[in-house]
This record gives C-alpha cells, structure tokens and sequence, in this order.
C-alpha cells in the first residue's frame, strides 16, 4: 500500500510539473510563446534579470527577426507594456544594431522596462558568417512584481548554440541594478491618413529630436514648411536687448556715414542684405532686436532734429526781430 501511495505522489508530482511546462510554453503553428511566471523588486533596488538569448546569424535574413516581449503589472495597479525586439536584416544583422522598441503602454503604473545586452559571437556559422547571441533584460523598480510574456519564432532551446534560436529562462535571477526611468512613450513610427489628434490634460512633449511639418527632412526642433497661424508668439532672447542706445555714451552713427554706407551697400549697417536673408532665412529674435535697435536710432536722430529745429526757430524769431527793427530805424530815417 505505502509502494502504491508513493508512486501515486510521484505520478502527481511529474504530471503537475509537466502540466505547468506545457502551461508556460505554446506553439501555435509555429508561432510560440513563453511566460515567466513573475519577476519582482521587493523593496526600492532595482533588479535586473535575463529572461531570454537570441540566436541569430550576424549577416542572413532569417526566422524570428522579431521578438515580441509584454510586461504584465501584478501589484495593486494597472500597467502594460508591449516592447519589440528587432534583429532583422539591417538591424542587428549584415548592418545596425538590435533594437528594442516600445509599442504600446497601458495602465497607471510603469516599473519595468525591456533592455538589451552586448551580443557575443558562438562557435557555429552559417554561410560562412559568424552566428550570435544576444542577451535580453527585463528591468523592474519600485516594489513591483511582473508577470512577463515573450512571442518568438525561434526554436526554444536550453541552451543557445546557433542562428534561429532562442532560450527563455522561466526562473531567472535578478541582479541589482541602479534606478531608472521607465520609457512610457512610443517610439515606433506613428502614421495617419486621416486626422491625429493627441488628447489628455497631462503634459505632451517630444524629448529629443526634430519635428517636420509638410517635410520629412526637419533642420531644427521644428521645421515648418508652410504658413504658421498663432494668435501670440513669444521669443526667448539670446542677444541684448539695444536699450544700451539710449546711454549717454553711446557712439550714435553720424548720418553721413550712415548715407554712405546705404550708398555703397543698399541695405542698412548691422541689418542683413536681401541676398543674405533669401540663403540663409531669418532669426526672429535677432533680427527683430536690430530692427528695434534701428528704431531707437532713428528716434535720437528725431529728437536731435527736433532740437535742430527749435533752435532755427528761435533764431529765426532773433532775426525777425532785428529784421522789423532796422525796418523801423531805416524808416525813421527818411523822415
């Protein structure tokens, strides 16, 4: 009775242990599927932990250019990630690099991020090129726990020996890491052929890059290739402001000099000519400052030709005066 019971318990124990290998791993005509049961950070140090090695050829095209990776919050909130490793044909093989990408980001909470290792050459080739492998890190934060998904078509090995191969560890072991900022924006490219409009009362920002609009060759932070309609446009400025023309030992420019040098080069002194402008464009901010510069100029000149002109008035008043006196003294003299 005690045999029978024992080899009872030890069936039980296999089936279940078996039962659970075939729940963590699916092949779905020839699309496949691994599940990690959960991988956590306990406590504010963040871990890191290997949960998969791609094989892959470092030149050929090949099966399983992509790697799709979902990260599944377990504790007391929601949050998903869907990331997407790229080692196709001129990523990661013949030119570039692997990528990793995300896809999409769900949820309200956000502790965990894909990451990729150095990839390192194996003793096998194909076709004459060097096969790879390449190491595949799932990074958690801030008390959180896991579960993790990852969809291949690779052949599941224990090991990783060859190209079109990949080992999924089920039970990995974490490794301390410094904190990180998990991504929640997608960087894949975004399309529409209708109308895309961003939506939510959070703040909306690019971090990095150019923005192109009716270009896809953007030169600066934003690059417009149309006309621009705002209701108020404010401009951060990188030069002085020319209130310094109002100081009392400001060289104003003598006015034939300024009459010589439109003579000679037809546009202002410090203003960019026509040609200049229509190469190289023109900076609001700077040039904007210069006009105003211009107009302070200009108003020392009305001021000091407003001067002028009350001094001729007053002499001419002086000469009116003497003039209607020596009418009054030559008149007296005829008499």
């Amino acid at each position: 009775m005690k045999k029978i019971k024992v080899t009872v318990s030890l069936l039980a124990l296999i089936f279940g242990f078996s039962a659970l290998h075939a729940q963590s791993h699916t092949d779905q005509n020839g699309l496949k599927s691994s599940v990690i049961n959960y991988i956590s950070a306990n406590n504010t140090q963040a871990m890191r932990y290997q949960i998969a090695t791609i094989g892959y050829n470092s030149y050929h095209w090949q099966t399983g250019g992509l790697v799709m990776i979902e990260l599944f919050n377990l504790f007391y909130a929601t949050g998903y990630e869907r990331y997407v490793v790229n080692n196709g044909f001129g990523t990661g093989i013949n030119s570039g690099n692997p990528q990793v990408l995300l896809l999409e980001s769900g949820g309200t909470e956000h502790h965990a991020k894909i990451s990729l290792g150095s990839a390192y050459n194996l003793q096998s080739t194909y076709a004459g090129q060097i096969n790879r492998a390449l190491p595949v890190y799932a990074d958690v934060n801030e008390y959180s726990k896991y579960v993790v998904r990852i969809t291949y078509l690779q052949n599941r090995v224990e090991e990783v020996t060859d190209f079109n191969q990949i080992k999924v560890d089920l039970a990995p072991v974490g490794q301390p890491i410094a904190g990180f900022v998990v991504p929640t924006m997608i960087n894949a490219p975004l399309t529409s052929t209708q109308n895309l409009m961003v939506s939510g009362e959070g703040v909306h920002y690019i971090s990095n890059g150019n923005v192109g609009i009716g270009t896809t060759m953007p030169d600066a932070k934003l690059t417009v290739l149309g006309d621009i309609h705002a209701k108020e446009v404010k401009v951060n400025l990188n030069v002085p402001g020319p209130d310094y023309v109002f100081e009392k030992d400001y060289p104003l420019p003598d006015l034939n000099e300024v009459k010589e040098f439109i003579a000679e080069n037809q546009h202002l002194p410090d203003i960019p000519s026509a040609a200049e402008m229509e190469k190289y464009g023109l900076k609001l901010g700077e040039l904007n400052m210069k006009l105003l510069k211009k107009i302070e100029e200009l108003t020392l000149y009305v001021i000091d030709l407003k001067k002028e002109s009350e001094r001729q008035n007053e002499l001419n008043k002086l000469q009116a005066v003497e003039i209607e006196n020596l009418k009054n003294l030559v008149g007296k003299n005829k008499k």
